[in-house]
């Protein structure tokens, strides 16, 4: 199977805010600018025939929904961003340093905020990639993930294209393509391929 992960456009007033699950809006102009380009990096094909799936995170259910008009994309829960815990909302540099070095020490096993950890995101990755290949299985369509950064570098670790380090820039509205093998329903084989910029 066959999956393109999107991040959604640049929030308003987010810069050097820690948001994971808080609600940010995205101005109507960038997310309209940002539907365009990525209905131009996608290809016309995928986007008639995949099936569209949203964080529920409103500045990602906008741009899904222009992804995939006139149809309706389906909302995952586990597409959401990584949860922040006491962190969420807050400016990143009023986040005490030695947490901050606690997470990047432990980036897999550390619950930022108190929220989750990264493994935890991973797990809900992997649960929802699960049910996904069991739901278009000999389909032969590919799917589309509008997601955060968080997500997606969990995804691409797990595809072997991020080393456990997590150490990448996912700009907004970036496009990542990776194949998922289906080895069975319950543990897919995730493999990576071209990488779409």
């Amino acid at each position: 199977m066959e999956i393109y992960l999107v991040r959604h456009p640049k929030p308003c007033r987010s810069e050097g805010l820690c948001y994971g699950r808080t609600e940010v809006p995205v101005d109507p102009d960038v997310l309209a600018a940002a539907t365009a380009s990525l209905r131009s990096r996608i290809p016309a094909q995928v986007l008639r025939h995949a099936m569209i799936f949203t964080s529920p995170a409103s500045r990602c259910l906008g741009l899904a929904r222009g992804l995939a008009a006139p149809r309706e994309p389906d909302i995952a829960e586990e597409l959401h961003e990584m949860h922040f815990g006491a962190w969420e909302g807050t400016p990143w540099d009023s986040v005490p340093r030695a947490e901050l070095d606690a997470w990047a020490m432990h980036v897999w096993t550390y619950r930022a905020g108190g929220g989750e950890s990264t493994a935890m995101v991973a797990a809900r990755w992997r649960r929802w990639i699960a049910r996904v290949a069991a739901e278009i299985a000999g389909q032969g369509v590919p799917a589309i993930a509008v997601t955060h950064a968080g997500v997606i570098r969990v995804a691409l670790a797990g595809a072997n294209r991020l080393g456990p380090e997590l150490e990448l820039d996912v700009p907004f509205g970036s496009v990542h393509r990776i194949h998922i093998g289906i080895v069975d329903m319950a543990a897919p084989d995730i493999n990576a391929t071209q990488c779409t910029p």
